[in-house]
C-alpha cells in the first residue's frame, strides 16, 4: 500500500528499504518480555485500547502482530 501511495513499484520500495537497512518485519521478543511491556503500559494507561498499546510498543521499537 505504501508503494502505491508514493507512486513506485513495491519491488522498488523493498529495494530502497533494504539498501537503507530499514526493517519492516516483526520484532523478536519473548512472551515474558512482551507481557512485561504490556503490563507496564496497562498500569500507566489502564483505560487505553489496543491501538494505543500498539503505538506504545512501536515507540519502544517493537513491531508485533
Amino acid at each position: 500500500k505504501l508503494a502505491r501511495v508514493i507512486g513506485i513499484h513495491r519491488n522498488t520500495l523493498h529495494s530502497y528499504l533494504k539498501q537503507n537497512n530499514v526493517s519492516y518485519k516483526y520484532s523478536l521478543i519473548s512472551d515474558a518480555d512482551l507481557d512485561h511491556a504490556v503490563r507496564e503500559f496497562c498500569q500507566m494507561k489502564p483505560n487505553s485500547g489496543v491501538h494505543y498499546l500498539t503505538g506504545h510498543l512501536r515507540q519502544l521499537g517493537l513491531r508485533v502482530q
